[in-house]
């Protein structure tokens, strides 16, 4: 939408070199300038930026472009944001009004803009009440109190926010800001008798809330002391900008704009709870941190952080009220392909109270040392569940929807195992099922819909016996037969133990209730190696007609007894020998009876049909 001229203009005026090193500390080589990539974590620079030709590339994560190109892939942000940004740095006007823009459409663009510069100006208010307010001390004393360092102040913009009723509206009214804009995004509230307005933060320290381009679009003031009143504080702890056309709680993510270079390169977030949490983080060496501004954390949010990182720790308190706040963003991180990691803090500990106590080596262990969430949710289960079979039995089934979540699955089949040895459960099919309840109560749905990608992977398939599969198929499609003599006969003659699982509970199917319920059959033998090939054999119906089937089946009974003893008891034998061979004499023992009983029953039919 912005005219090629325009843009030409601004990238030719763009120093290049002076950019990337607002970023990247560069070091010249040649004709060329070379750095630590700020788009993947490195220790040998591959980063190379060509002033000449205004153009970056890397040489290990193949990342290059133009100045555009370089804001857009740092920042996450779009191609006109990128240019309005380089547009003011070179002093290259872009017109506000775009080809093909409406007039509905400029007046939002236009209504946009003045509510974020009324936030502006507030921030700057603010930031200059905490250097120059005649009360800027109950700030100051606040800041000094975190431990929070003048150079973080001034990076994240921190305020004051005066404890009188309308300095910000006496200053945005001289500043021209319209007193409806600044109504609009809440830094200014209408009296009650609607003759005037006054302030919505006083007495507060402001936290600037800015999206990944740097705009302010709302605010966070924590309450100070009254002055005068020995460290009294009047009012709720924090009170938030409400949501506006620019600002929707839960959308953004506070410092993320501070920190978004760092964790592009290192390609980790720190998420942690709280505004001075997140100010210790960066004070003490990790500016890859970001805090979700008081609220639960949302799918806006972690689809911003998949803008920036792959791998997310969560720095939460390790008590009930973290594990429910890890619990919230698994799914969330789960879905954007994020992998989420936990570094759990001490019972009654912040990352404030632990960097002071153990200082930034400290918890650089505990990041390293973090365990994957679905773990952590799974030994936080298991360590808080009670100790009655029912207790553990519910505890189990919580983390149904935990795992539901997991697409791999070899990870899932590992989590299933983890979750069996934690609570004593050595049946996988069992553990599965009551995880699946969990999901059932969770998400009100039916059993046969509840992601059988996740819980229910589909076995692998498994080779199966022709003639034994075609004759089982035929039982299926009259489940009569399965009573008569020939149909008792094929179980002793099905070699294959995946088709004797199916004929067994097809049978004990029929014996309950006197009808096959399909859907009943597929359920029990949901982890079965025959699974792919019962689904599709109930699909058709081949032996419509009872007497064809009945025989078939009495044709193909002697056929199959004949093809075991030429085939199968040859086999058995030579497992045997190995069995024997190897010291392994259970399995030698069991497949001795296995043979046994085999030739017993096909000479008993042969002589039968003779």
């Amino acid at each position: 939408m912005i005219p090629k001229e325009i843009v030409d203009e601004i990238r030719g005026r763009v120093d290049m070199v002076s950019l990337v090193g607002e970023h990247v500390r560069l070091v010249k080589r040649g004709t060329n300038h070379v750095g630590l990539c700020p788009f993947h974590n490195e220790k040998t620079p591959s980063f190379n930026v060509s002033a000449g030709h205004k153009y970056f590339h890397c040489f290990g994560c193949q990342q290059s472009g133009d100045p555009f190109e370089f804001l857009m892939q740092l920042e996450g942000i779009s191609f006109p944001e990128a240019a309005r940004q380089l547009g003011a740095r070179t002093g290259v006007e872009i017109p506000d009004e775009q080809p093909g823009e409406g007039a509905a459409q400029r007046r939002a663009r236009e209504h946009r803009q003045r509510l974020i510069s009324a936030n502006e100006a507030a921030c700057r208010f603010f930031e200059q009440q905490l250097v120059a307010h005649p009360q800027r001390q109950l700030a100051r004393a606040e800041l000094e109190h975190r431990g929070v360092d003048p150079a973080i102040a001034d990076r994240f913009r921190l305020g004051y926010a005066p404890h009188r009723w309308d300095e910000l509206t006496r200053h945005l009214q001289e500043a021209g800001v319209s007193p409806r804009d600044a109504e609009e995004v809440g830094l200014i509230a209408r009296n009650r008798e609607g003759t005037g307005h006054y302030d919505r933060f006083r007495g507060r320290l402001m936290f600037p809330v800015r999206d990944v381009s740097g705009s302010v679009l709302a605010f966070s003031g924590r309450i100070l002391p009254q002055p005068g009143a020995d460290g009294d504080r009047d009012g709720p702890k924090y009170i938030n900008s409400p949501e506006s056309p620019i600002y929707r709680k839960g959308s953004l993510l506070f410092g993320l704009h501070e920190g978004r270079v760092e964790i592009r390169r290192r390609g980790s977030v720190v998420l942690c709870e709280g505004n001075f949490d997140l100010l210790a983080l960066h004070q003490a060496g990790f500016p890859n941190a970001v805090a979700p501004l008081g609220t639960a954390f949302t799918t806006v949010q972690a689809r911003l952080l998949s803008r920036y990182a792959e791998d997310v720790v969560l720095l939460f308190d390790g008590d009930a009220a973290g594990t429910k706040a890890i619990r919230v963003a698994h799914p969330l991180l789960a879905e954007q392909g994020l992998r989420a990691r936990v570094a759990a803090l001490p019972k009654g500990e912040d990352p404030d109270s632990y960097l002071r106590a153990r200082g930034a080596a400290g918890l650089e262990a505990l990041i390293g040392g973090a365990r994957g969430s679905v773990e952590y949710l799974i030994d936080s289960a298991a360590a808080a569940a009670g100790e009655t079979a029912a207790e553990q039995a519910a505890a189990l089934e919580s983390l149904g929807s935990v795992l539901a979540d997991v697409k791999n699955s070899v990870e899932l089949q590992l989590y299933i195992e983890r979750v069996g040895q934690r609570f004593g459960v050595s049946d996988p099919r069992v553990v599965r099922q009551q995880l699946r309840k969990g999901v059932q109560r969770e998400r009100s749905t039916p059993p046969e819909n509840i992601g059988k990608s996740a819980l229910d992977p589909a076995p692998e398939r498994v080779k199966l016996p022709r003639l034994q599969a075609e004759l089982l198929g035929l039982l299926l499609d009259r489940p009569a037969l399965l009573e008569t003599g020939d149909g008792a006969a094929l179980e002793r003659l099905l070699t294959s133990h995946e088709l004797r699982e199916v004929y067994r509970a097809a049978r004990a199917a029929l014996q309950e209730s006197g009808v096959l319920d399909v859907s009943e059959l597929l359920s029990t033998l949901e982890e079965s190696g025959a699974l792919s090939w019962l689904k599709e054999r109930l699909a058709l119906q081949v032996y419509r007609d009872r007497d064809d089937a009945e025989q078939m089946l009495h044709n193909g009974i002697p056929l199959l007894a004949k093809r075991n003893l030429e085939r199968e008891l040859p086999r058995l034998s030579r497992e045997i020998t190995e069995a024997r061979r190897t010291g392994d004499d259970d399995r030698a023992a069991r497949l001795t009876r296995d043979r046994d009983q085999l030739r017993r029953s096909a000479n008993d039919l042969l002589r039968r049909q003779r």
